[in-house]
């Protein structure tokens, strides 16, 4: 068997929301498509949460 002495292609990943290098061992989440670091992860929060946001006092009445 030969064994290639070129080191395996890097994939390198960045932040869908802040284009950041995503470095080995550093943790981040995939949702929706998006690969999102940890500063900008509250922000996917909200956006993914938003249609469960309401606003204390403005409760829709029936």
């Amino acid at each position: 068997m030969l064994y290639s002495k070129r080191s395996p292609a890097k994939t390198v990943l960045h932040c869908t929301m802040c284009g950041r290098e995503i470095i080995r061992g550093e943790e981040y989440w995939v949702c929706n498509g998006s690969q999102v670091c940890a500063a900008c992860f509250p922000e996917l929060a909200r956006r993914e949460l938003a249609p469960c946001r309401e606003i204390c006092g403005k409760e829709l009445r029936r």
